[in-house]
């Protein structure tokens, strides 16, 4: 049950008296409803004229407390009074407590959630980045709800059936031991048959269900493949592939099915035996009771009537608590999944100094390696300083560590060895939120959210001002687009963007980050996506603004990096070469091979 504590811990912070009340009030509307059944029991003792001496302790007390029992022989419409105030009293605890239960699990679901969430948002970029987005996707949604459900519809099935279980077994032990025994006969033994035989339901479900989930992405993969698909004209080999797809799932489904609907219809055998037991030997005890003249064997007529209704009232629920408690395997490997999750140190990103920082920055002897490659440097002894407003150009082959360098500045990641400084103080000391801050990352691949473009604009800097928006997407060479849209900077750009075109999306991207005024910039390929005249007009207008950063340009093309006044080529994590691009046009090396190969293409 320790798994289980935190999570539930999550869930009932502050509706903890709730959560165990509405079990309370689940025991006094059941407690309500079986009076109320009771009171068929003492009608039809009273029509049969059952002497009051006859009757066990509690029919008669309940001939006491609703008037006694002369009153209640002679005026049976009494009785019609009673049930209905038992009905009344049942349905609206009933009714109150659905509300109430409703209420309580939607506030428990939206504090698991919110805690997830915030996980999620507050975990290391390394350990996210190691993660799959599937898996986290269903800890915080399917996991969510399967222990959701568990500690509220499910919890819910287990007390309802002990409690209707221990009030009718109460009642009809009070009433008659023998009738009880017989009413209970063949429960335990469907409870066992049905806690076993559902277990291998449960297993062709969870396979059918993973089955699904494949059939599912496989669908997902295509919606966000099909300008691969299209263009490879796949179309046939996707659609004769999606066919196996939807076999394995077919396959599973009638296998599960079948199970399923064995173990219902075979433990319906238990049910309405039992049914059928009560009966026979309620009739039975009801005729050595009526056959014997002075009454003292068997039992009354109300009683064989209370007997029955009670044992079709528990049989049923009986055979769903096996069912439930089958389900709390699964409610752990759920729990367990979220346990990760919540388990998972928080990034510390308010821990450190706040600097004001001007945008010198200086790199020492650093090395860098990647968690899942701890033994392969992605950087190797870099070093190098950059003077504030200065524009550095860092080019080098594909995986040769110039993202890493952007990472390692951003803090996404913290390097093994050697040393960066920003104004002369060690990176690590100062605070990541306020580093972050002042570090605009501008991505190769920019994320936009489905939402405005003024509202992605606005994402990193709420108060910002109209001009100030204009400033930036002027600057980014996007604002005429911005304006040529039917409805302007309240253009829709749909999910991941997909209204956009790739540079329009680069551009929108640049200038939200342009919007924070940051001293420090960093374009990791961002200019990748736009032609080379706006590239160009983009560096431009950075060079001119009226304020000026650091900015760290991570490219391939030669035209971007050459006006730049330092050149990093990264070669295998390592400095190749490092100066202007007078100095390193003429010197051999990659930069120069570059040189030549890219002058040709044009």
């Amino acid at each position: 049950m320790s798994k289980i504590t935190k999570a539930k811990n999550i869930m009932l912070e502050g509706v903890r008296f709730r959560y165990y009340f509405y079990y309370v009030l689940l025991f006094i509307s059941l407690l309500f409803y079986m009076l109320g059944t009771y009171t068929t029991k003492a009608l039809i003792d009273a029509i049969n004229k059952e002497s009051f001496e006859s009757m066990d302790f509690l029919e008669k007390a309940f001939f006491n407390v609703f008037g006694g029992y002369d009153l209640l022989t002679n005026n049976l419409w009494v009785f019609a009074i009673i049930l209905v105030i038992f009905a009344l009293l049942s349905g609206g605890t009933a009714a109150f407590r659905f509300v109430y239960r409703a209420k309580t699990s939607t506030q428990m679901g939206k504090q698991l959630q919110d805690a997830l969430f915030y996980k999620v948002e507050r975990l290391p970029y390394s350990q996210v980045k190691g993660m799959k987005n599937g898996d986290i996707l269903q800890t915080c949604t399917r996991d969510e709800d399967v222990f959701r459900r568990f500690l509220t519809d499910h919890m819910y099935s287990i007390f309802y059936s002990v409690f209707i279980v221990i009030i009718a077994v109460i009642i009809l032990f009070i009433t008659n031991v023998e009738i009880t025994l017989i009413t209970m006969a063949l429960m335990p033994i469907m409870f066992v048959y049905s806690f076993f035989l559902i277990k291998e339901v449960r297993r062709r479900y969870r396979a059918t269900d993973d089955s699904e989930g494949e059939m599912t992405a496989k669908v997902e993969e295509n919606l966000s493949a099909v300008r691969v698909v299209k263009a490879f004209n796949n179309e046939a080999y996707e659609i004769n592939n999606f066919e196996t797809y939807i076999d394995d799932y077919k396959k599973k489904f009638i296998h599960w099915r079948k199970m399923s609907a064995f173990f219902f219809s075979s433990s319906d055998i238990f049910i309405f035996g039992q049914i059928l037991l009560t009966t026979v030997f309620g009739f039975y005890l009801c005729y050595q009771r009526y056959a014997d003249p002075l009454h003292l064997a068997g039992i009354s007529v109300g009683t064989m009537v209370i007997a029955f209704t009670y044992a079709d009232t528990i049989v049923w629920p009986i055979r769903d608590l096996a069912t439930i408690l089958s389900n709390v395997a699964r409610a752990y490997a759920a729990v367990e999944r979220i346990n990760i999750l919540l388990d998972s140190p928080n990034e510390d990103i308010y821990t450190g100094e706040k600097p004001v920082i001007k945008g010198d920055i200086e790199f020492k002897h650093v090395s860098f390696a990647f968690p899942d490659e701890p033994d392969r440097n992605a950087i190797k002894d870099v070093s190098f300083s950059v003077k504030a407003g200065q524009t550095v150009a860092i080019m080098g082959k594909t995986g040769s560590g110039k993202s890493t360098l952007a990472y390692l500045l951003n803090r996404l990641y913290d390097y093994q060895s050697g040393e960066i400084d920003i104004d002369g103080m060690n990176i690590q000391k100062i605070e990541k939120a306020w580093l972050r801050k002042n570090i605009a990352l501008i991505l190769q691949e920019p994320f936009l959210f489905s939402k405005t473009i003024k509202d992605n604009l606005t994402i990193g800097k709420k108060d910002v001002t109209e001009d100030d928006i204009k400033k930036a997407t002027k600057i980014s060479q996007i604002h005429d687009s911005i304006n040529k849209f039917q409805f302007g900077y309240d253009t829709p750009v749909g999910e991941r963007g997909t209204t956009l075109s790739g540079g329009q999306k680069q551009r929108v991207a640049i200038a939200r980050s342009l919007i924070l005024n940051s001293p420090v910039l960093i374009f990791d390929d961002s200019l990748s996506a736009v032609d080379t005249e706006t590239d160009y007009n983009i560096r431009q207008a950075l060079k001119n603004r009226d304020t000026k950063s650091t900015t760290i340009i991570i490219t391939h093309r030669i035209a971007t990096a050459k006006d730049a006044d330092l050149i990093i080529v990264l070669n295998n994590g390592k400095i190749e070469a490092m100066g202007k691009h007078d100095d390193l046009v003429n010197k051999e090396g990659l930069y120069s091979r570059i040189y030549k190969i890219q002058t040709k293409m044009e």
